[in-house]
């Protein structure tokens, strides 16, 4: 984590902070897209999961929910202790077309866990969210720093000079290549707030929006996503909160 860090410090000519980058960080897990063969329970982005044999395709008032990616966590970093150690977890939307849903409603996204004794097959999405591409991905540990503080009660103690302001922002683009990624710090372009639920909270999922995987969060931004930190080591996705920005 410190390595990738340091490296895109100074290729943004950070150097001086350092120690108060290193102070703030937290590891991720970028997804990486990867010329690796597709394969039954892999790690991919679009195009349809592998679930169980049981498993019922989730509906919300508008429609079905639109597959996200699917992540192996046996394909974890060895350094991440803060997700299930085994399993399949798959993600989904509440895909809209009229915007008639907001992405801080309830059950926005949801999460499902598939153990590891699950038997996966291939399950075709419903014909309306059958849409964008597909991407293999790899998992990649990572480091992520906060965004830039919104108010001035976090700037009064914020250690980076306001003068590093762009530099950071592209400090953090670099920390995430593939643009998309597992827990670390949300990411977002346009919301004025910190959209973390709370303290109990931490990001799980955040991904950039992508022409080719036809996923557009808030006109070209980001999806954020959260979990109570407890509950995603126990292996508890029931209740995952979501932003966009």
């Amino acid at each position: 984590m410190l390595a990738n860090l340091k490296q895109a410090v100074a290729a943004v000519e950070m150097d001086e902070c350092l120690d108060s980058l290193v102070a703030l960080s937290k590891p991720t897990v970028e997804l990486i897209v990867s010329e690796q063969p597709f394969h039954v329970g892999c790690s991919k982005f679009g195009g349809s999961p592998d679930v169980p044999m049981n498993f019922v395709w989730p509906l919300h008032k508008f429609g079905s929910y639109r597959f996200i990616c699917q992540i192996d966590l046996s394909e974890m970093p060895d350094s991440c202790d803060k997700l299930p150690p085994r399993g399949l977890l798959s993600f989904y939307y509440a895909h809209d077309e009229d915007g008639e849903l907001f992405w801080g409603d309830p059950n926005y996204v949801r999460v499902f866990h598939f153990d590891s004794n699950e038997t996966l097959q291939p399950c075709l999405s419903p014909e309306a969210v059958r849409i964008g591409g597909s991407r293999r991905i790899k998992l990649e540990a990572g480091a992520d720093i906060p965004p830039w503080p919104c108010n001035a009660s976090a700037l009064a103690t914020w250690p980076i000079a306001e003068y590093y302001q762009d530099a950071y922002w592209e400090l953090r683009m670099r920390l995430h290549p593939g643009r998309g990624y597992l827990l670390g710090y949300p990411l977002n372009t346009t919301l004025a707030y910190d959209p973390t639920p709370g303290p109990d909270w931490s990001s799980l999922l955040t991904l950039g929006s992508d022409n080719d995987l036809e996923w557009c969060w808030h006109d070209g931004d980001w999806l954020v996503t959260f979990i109570n930190g407890q509950k995603a080591i126990a292996g508890d996705f029931s209740d995952i909160r979501a932003d966009a920005g």
